[in-house]
């Protein structure tokens, strides 16, 4: 019988065993995966919708193939496209892939590494030590203490099954009432205490009277409030397509295929595009701008 078990990519070590294969990646939410290749991929594009900067810094700047991001595809062997531009070879070493996530992690500031790996396990293998790959003329010894208390901070948790594509799909925000309800309906197990997963934040927006959250970060807020603007406010906000509103002086909004040239390019309702590609400062920016065209008040609306 295969034995399961989670492995942290917060902890400060890490031990993997060379028959181990991966089955579910968590990050806020889980996700069913076949191999390391395809956690690989799902993992980096998560993490493109949260540090789009960090990964363009990273791609081309490889010289040790840790990550092996590209703006092309030459010399690699099983390349998936990670945004428009922005290519990941796949064709890793398991250890490789995971040092390749925890710097992309070290490289954004994150203090609490919220991602987990499920792996089973066949046959008994050697370990293989991630703790001297991990970053070895980088991480000096205050910055090995940092990783190491990472997992300290006590957070809610939740279980929730989710397909790839919601997943590839920047993580959509979930609904405060089906987390409440999941929680209380859930029934104790076994693997109860290694399947649980961390949920951080508490940012939410009310609009029409309904709670919208909670979302893990301010992009994923920004994108479902445009996706209700451009529901709940079709004239309004088609208006303002085209303009520039923001300090960052480029366009946020764009009605049709002119969205082609955004960074980060979301659907929205009728026909409209937004780019999510912003830091916060700015995504705050632009929410208060649309909700003001929209007659509405930021204080009102934004809650955290």
């Amino acid at each position: 019988m295969s034995k399961r078990r989670i492995i942290d990519l917060g902890s400060a070590d890490i031990e993997l065993r060379e028959d181990e294969v991966p089955i579910s990646l968590f990050y806020f939410g889980r996700v069913e995966v076949r191999d390391w290749e395809e956690l690989f991929f799902i993992a980096v594009k998560c993490l493109y919708t949260e540090f789009p900067e960090v990964i363009d810094r990273l791609c081309g700047r490889d010289p040790n193939k840790v990550l092996f991001l590209r703006t092309n595809t030459i010399d690699m062997k099983r390349p998936r496209r990670i945004a428009p531009i922005i290519f990941l070879e796949t064709a890793r070493t398991p250890p490789q892939i995971i040092h390749a996530l925890r710097t992309i992690f070290y490289c954004a500031g994150v203090v609490n590494v919220n991602m987990k790996i499920e792996v089973t396990q066949a046959t008994t293998g050697d370990l293989v030590d991630l703790e001297k790959m991990f970053l070895p003329s980088v991480v000096n010894h205050e910055q090995k203490k940092t990783f190491e208390s990472r997992s300290e901070k006590k957070l809610p948790t939740f279980t929730l099954d989710q397909s790839i594509e919601e997943m590839i799909a920047a993580l959509d925000s979930m609904d405060a009432k089906n987390f409440s309800r999941q929680q209380k309906n859930s029934q104790p197990s076994e693997q109860k205490d290694e399947l649980q997963v961390q949920m951080f934040g508490s940012l939410f927006f009310l609009l029409n009277g309904r709670r919208y959250g909670p979302f893990m970060n301010e992009k994923s807020r920004y994108v479902e409030l445009m996706k209700c603007l451009a529901e709940f406010f079709p004239e309004q906000m088609l208006k303002q397509a085209g303009r520039h509103i923001n300090s960052s002086h480029r366009l946020t909004l764009m009605h049709g295929k002119s969205y082609l040239y955004f960074r980060e390019p979301v659907m929205l309702p009728n026909d409209l595009f937004t780019d999510k590609g912003f830091s916060d400062k700015i995504l705050m920016e632009n929410e208060k701008y649309y909700l003001e065209k929209c007659g509405l008040s930021f204080e009102n609306v934004m809650r955290s």
